[in-house]
């Protein structure tokens, strides 16, 4: 059965001019397919083992020159092989999911669009990052606040009233990477939208461009940080060890100083969750 593995082989053996070759598992695959000769610890493909080799591959579908599958989408990839997933590569490479505030217009590709509720874009960052109209980022760390955003209040600075929403991402929606990648691009202020945890901060200060943190004010955080019923020590306990290195490096300038000094000396975060419907959010610098 010619699999990926086995015209990869067949390919290369064409490409070159030599007979000879080590004699690998795959060779010896080829070999037991009646393909090429063994001789002690070599493999012998003659030319009429090559001959027989370009009318396999094209009989199934695959190139009989070596091709780079590396970004090709699925639907390119079964030109010259019949397995759309050969290359290993993720489907949704490159993904973001963007939105806008509550009210206002997702700016994006010159039009100006109004989304409904508990809905985002999926798109790829490299075909609308040149034609992103916002002036500013928002990134949210959680899904169920990114998807219900609409359901937070939010005071913020003129200059960053309107921003581009952008999901953190995660292994299933999107990827940090990619959010990584998209604001280096977009070379904009980020606010970052984060629990109020040695994590979030930890992600906060990853962000290229940040300018501040959104969280409640800092006497509605400080409450909550000392109250039993949304203090979750846990959550700092089992984080501090883990960030605690770097974030007390931090600069008294640093946008995330102010929080992680709060947070410290309650040894307590606060999950954003606590923030959808109950309380207003605005920039922490």
């Amino acid at each position: 059965m010619l699999n990926q593995k086995l015209a990869e082989a067949m390919q290369r053996i064409i490409s070159k001019h030599d007979e000879r070759f080590p004699l690998t598992a795959v060779m010896q695959g080829l070999i037991d397919e009646g393909l090429g000769t063994k001789r002690g610890k070599s493999a012998y493909f003659s030319a009429k083992d090559k001959a027989e080799m370009r009318a396999w591959l094209q009989a199934k579908g695959f190139a009989v020159e070596r091709v780079d599958l590396f970004g090709m989408s699925r639907g390119d990839r079964l030109a010259v092989t019949p397995n759309e997933k050969a290359g290993g590569e993720a489907v949704k490479r490159n993904r973001v999911s963007i939105k806008a505030l509550a009210g206002e217009l997702l700016l994006i590709g010159g039009d100006c669009l109004q989304l409904p509720a508990e809905s985002h874009l999926d798109v790829d960052w490299t075909k609308v990052a040149n034609n992103i109209s916002h002036t500013c980022v928002m990134v949210v760390e959680n899904y169920e606040n990114f998807n219900r955003i609409h359901e937070t209040t939010f005071v913020l600075p003129d200059c960053y009233r309107t921003p581009l929403v952008l999901y953190r991402g995660d292994p299933n929606e999107s990827r940090f990477d990619n959010v990584l990648k998209f604001l280096s691009h977009l070379d904009l202020p980020v606010l970052a939208f984060m629990d109020a945890d040695p994590a979030g901060i930890a992600i906060a200060c990853q962000l290229p461009g940040l300018v501040g943190m959104v969280l409640p004010s800092l006497n509605v955080l400080e409450s909550q940080l000392c109250h039993p019923h949304t203090a979750r020590l846990d959550l700092f306990h089992e984080q501090y060890p883990i960030y605690s290195g770097t974030l007390d490096q931090l600069d008294v300038d640093h946008p995330c100083s102010l929080v992680w000094k709060l947070i410290s000396k309650h040894a307590a975060g606060i999950v954003q969750e606590r923030w959808i419907t109950e309380h207003t959010c605005t920039l922490i610098i």
